[in-house]
């Protein structure tokens, strides 16, 4: 059985290797610039948004970071009212058994009790998570994708050549009401 619950203090070294993990098992680099020692410091992450794991006989197997704050510094590239996860990252070996499933469904349920829609961006080299997202009422909306010039105005030096003019692929859910 998966549990879903907030990463507690404890864990937030097993969350950030995690998603590192999760990370460079990726077909094209996603670490530039700094970004994997912004997703080690767990601690800082979870000051300002809800870092939540999913639990498997009390081993954190997944994890992702769920932004309903427009003043967090997770919280990019939205419209008021709109929340947004992040970060959302399965342990290789955990793969099929659920997790990423109970984690999005966790920020699904968190969205919908404030009745808020849930914008997401993704990439072009995540076609796992876009299915998933898709069969959980995930809708591609090209008009709020993150433009290659919006993105990089870091002008990256260590950016991988395969993310020059890339895109971050957005998606939107709207709660029932």
């Amino acid at each position: 059985m998966i549990t879903v619950r907030l990463a507690r203090p404890d864990e937030y070294e097993r969350v950030g290797a995690l998603t590192i993990a999760a990370y460079r098992a990726l077909a094209v680099d996603h670490l530039f610039g700094g970004y994997d020692e912004k997703i080690l410091d767990t601690a800082a992450r979870a000051r300002s948004a809800a870092v939540l794991v999913a639990v498997i006989d009390d081993h954190v197997v997944g994890s992702v970071t769920y932004v309903d704050d427009p003043a967090s510094e997770w919280n990019e590239w939205t419209e008021p009212g709109e929340a947004q996860f992040r970060l959302l990252a399965v342990d290789p070996e955990a793969h099929g058994r659920g997790a990423g499933v109970a984690l999005v469904r966790e920020c699904m349920n968190r969205a919908s009790a404030s009745n808020q829609p849930i914008l997401i961006h993704t990439t072009p080299w995540m076609e796992r998570a876009q299915r998933m997202y898709e069969r959980f009422g995930f809708v591609r909306r090209p008009d709020r994708d993150a433009a290659y010039e919006v993105w990089n105005d870091a002008d990256y030096p260590d950016l991988p050549p395969e993310w020059v003019g890339q895109a971050f692929l957005a998606f939107v859910w709207e709660p029932r009401n």
